[in-house]
């Protein structure tokens, strides 16, 4: 399930279980080099008007960033806050949109993080959502009693960390 929230309303959209856990998309997106979110990972994002961001923030050099699926049009150079939820916590990230393609039903929407400190906890976040979407797909397809948490984290490690972008 996605929720998204533009402008304090929320909308989910439901995904056949099982399917479309892990995205059949690379980690990484050629155009942009930013790191794809997984499709069918949680993500609530909202505009915000006032970015908080100081001209004596650090910038974030080595332009990672996010993009993830709407169903909303989002227009480019709006700041937004996405929220991610990873295990018992939340994640808050900020950025400007700079890229919306769109793709069939949905939008595409390229965030770039501003702070380098929040491009930093985003590459590892986001290598935590695909390993959980991976945990799930390989759960659905193998069933439930044949995963090893540890076997299967380290799999996808070994045969995908090195797509996520370096800063």
């Amino acid at each position: 399930m996605r929720a998204q929230r533009l402008n304090g309303h929320a909308r989910h959209r439901q995904r056949p279980a099982g399917l479309h856990l892990a995205s059949a998309r690379p980690i990484r997106d050629h155009q942009t080099g930013f790191i794809h979110h997984p499709t069918g990972f949680p993500l609530d994002f909202k505009r915000i008007w006032f970015n908080g961001l100081r001209r004596s923030d650090e910038l974030n050099s080595g332009e990672v960033g996010l993009i993830f699926e709407s169903d909303k049009y989002i227009k480019p150079g709006w700041t937004l806050e996405i929220t991610i939820p990873v295990h018992n916590a939340v994640e808050r990230f900020r950025g400007k949109v700079v890229l919306v393609r769109h793709n069939g039903e949905h939008y595409e929407i390229g965030l770039w993080l501003r702070r380098g400190a929040d491009a930093s906890r985003a590459r590892i976040v986001e290598q935590i959502c695909h390993i959980e979407a991976y945990m799930k797909e390989r759960k659905y397809r193998d069933g439930p009693y044949c995963l090893n948490r540890d076997r299967i984290a380290n799999e996808w490690i070994v045969n995908n960390a090195g797509s996520v972008p370096t800063l």
